[in-house]
């Protein structure tokens, strides 16, 4: 028989308000949303949510889940994340590129990764691609590889990135082309997701694919968007022409990028700017690179910001005076829809049972991704097999 949970007497943002509702959970999937549900006698799991906000799962579409680092030497190898932690962090569903390191940080590693997190209750997926070319594949061919492996939902891609392999004239528009080819043999949104970098021109080679390939904006996404005044205009460009804009609270003078826009400031001023704000999202790069650059050139500690996603969501409501819904799509509904991820982002019937229980002063309470109950009263209950704290956790 499914397992029946019910939440009663949440304020639910889905991420409309939706007032003071009961959310009745199937297995995996949200089968209920009404006021005072009558079970008729069912069994369920109850979880009270009196004096709680109901918020839909967090979306992380940039997060490297074995690391994705090791810029500063054998040392600086980054250790691979936990689903206890993940979900401490409200993040339900995350999306996993290829980092800095492609040697040993391979596209197989981070499959099986996937593969492990789906199978603890965070839902996971990847993408193809990365720094260095040529880009390592599981069949020989990328376009194989999306077509037939479920959890592939696009190609990164750096650009504007002196570390990075470049693209010659047209090799993007031509990879842009197999992406919108994929799309409709797979139904997948295959995202050309392009990591802006440093240079005085990040989406130059992204810009003129977007106007020259005839392939849908909605296949694009440009991602570190307010890490330089330049990628900060160049969202303004890329928005403009129908793509997505991604923002990382990351990237911020604080935590050694000097150039930086903190994220909630970068999001506000891109609006202000007239920015369809159904194209903004925002993902932490959580787990990414080496520890805190620090004025002197030392390095502090290393941080994995996985809960800045929701600070920065906390930010923009207490900080910017964004009402809750529009602060929780960017983290929430844009991101799936970028994603071409129906079942998230959203606390509807038939979707995913991915949601945060927010207490009265925003920290997260309860956290349940495809209906498992992950954390409980602000401690993790579902841990990875060998995470930290496991045995004490039972």
């Amino acid at each position: 028989m499914t397992e029946l949970t019910v939440v009663r007497n949440g304020r639910v943002y889905a991420p409309e308000d939706l007032g003071i509702r009961d959310v009745l959970v199937a297995g995996e999937r949200v089968v209920e949303i009404g006021e005072r549900l009558d079970l008729g006698g069912l069994r369920a799991k109850k979880i009270d949510a009196e004096g709680h906000t109901v918020v839909p799962g967090l979306v992380d579409g940039h997060l490297h889940i074995i690391g994705g680092g090791g810029n500063e030497g054998y040392a600086s190898r980054i250790p691979e994340l936990w689903a206890g932690e993940l979900a401490l962090a409200g993040l339900t569903t995350v999306v996993a590129p290829p980092g800095l390191d492609m040697l040993t940080k391979t596209v197989d590693g981070i499959l099986a990764k996937a593969y492990a997190l789906d199978s603890e209750g965070v839902t996971a997926y990847m993408m193809m691609g990365g720094f260095q070319r040529p880009f390592r594949t599981f069949s020989g061919s990328i376009r194989r590889d999306i077509f037939a492996i479920e959890k592939i939902l696009g190609v990164k891609v750096a650009l504007g990135e002196t570390r990075a392999s470049r693209f010659g004239d047209g090799e993007l528009i031509e990879l842009a082309a197999q992406l919108h080819w994929l799309a409709g043999a797979t139904g997948k949104a295959c995202v050309l997701h392009a990591h802006l970098g440093e240079a005085n021109d990040p989406a130059g080679q992204l810009l003129d694919t977007m106007r020259r390939s005839g392939v849908p904006a909605r296949h694009f996404q440009a991602t570190h968007c307010n890490y330089t005044p330049q990628t900060m205009a160049a969202a303004l460009e890329v928005a403009a022409h129908g793509g997505f804009v991604d923002f990382n609270p990351i990237l911020t003078p604080e935590f050694g990028h000097p150039h930086a826009t903190p994220v909630n400031e970068a999001i506000v001023r891109s609006l202000d700017a007239g920015v369809d704000e159904h194209l903004v999202t925002m993902t932490t790069d959580g787990n990414a690179s080496v520890p805190m650059a620090m004025p002197d050139g030392t390095h502090g500690a290393y941080e994995k910001s996985l809960s800045w996603l929701w600070e920065a969501v906390v930010a923009l409501v207490r900080q910017e005076g964004l009402s809750l819904p529009r602060a929780l799509a960017f983290a929430t509904l844009n991101p799936a829809r970028a994603l071409g991820l129906a079942r998230k982002g959203r606390v509807r019937v038939g979707g995913d049972a991915d949601l945060l229980l927010i207490g009265p002063d925003m920290t997260i309470r309860h956290v349940l991704a495809r209906g498992n109950h992950l954390v409980e009263d602000g401690r993790a209950t579902a841990l990875s097999l060998y995470e930290p704290g496991r045995n004490a956790a039972r």
